[in-house]
């Protein structure tokens, strides 16, 4: 496959995934937009990664329920991963950069739940583990 075909191939399995992954969200909370504030956003530029990146701004989208369904959606999908990122609105300049990585088989987790109301410290995710500086 010429190096155009791969490109192309792996933009649209982006675009693909990308929109599935947003059907999901939106059966949980709001998609940000700029005409409305919403609990989740999709970047929506392929960079050449095989990963869609998405920022969580609403801490109950982080429930076990809705991080291992998306597992399950990039589970049809071998070689991609799910980069998600936390943004609370209100903590965005007193909470470190934390967020998951949801592979087809782990979730590399790299929360810092110290940081989070006590109803959300203790979230667990099944088959996941921390990062490391391998990951």
């Amino acid at each position: 496959m010429t190096s155009p075909d791969r490109d192309n191939l792996q933009t649209e399995t982006f675009e693909r995934l990308a929109g599935e992954i947003g059907t999901l969200l939106a059966q949980f909370g709001k998609h940000d937009s700029l005409l409305e504030t919403g609990d989740s956003s999709i970047y929506g530029d392929y960079w050449g990664y095989p990963q869609v990146k998405v920022t969580i701004a609403n801490l109950p989208l982080l429930r076990p329920q809705v991080i291992e369904s998306l597992q399950h959606v990039v589970a049809a999908y071998p070689g991609w991963e799910i980069v998600v990122a936390v943004a609370d609105r209100e903590h965005l300049d007193d909470w470190p950069r934390m967020g998951l990585d949801i592979r087809p088989h782990v979730i590399i987790d790299g929360l810092q739940r110290q940081y989070f109301p006590a109803e959300y410290q203790t979230i667990e995710y099944a088959g996941s583990r921390r990062g490391t500086e391998q990951d």
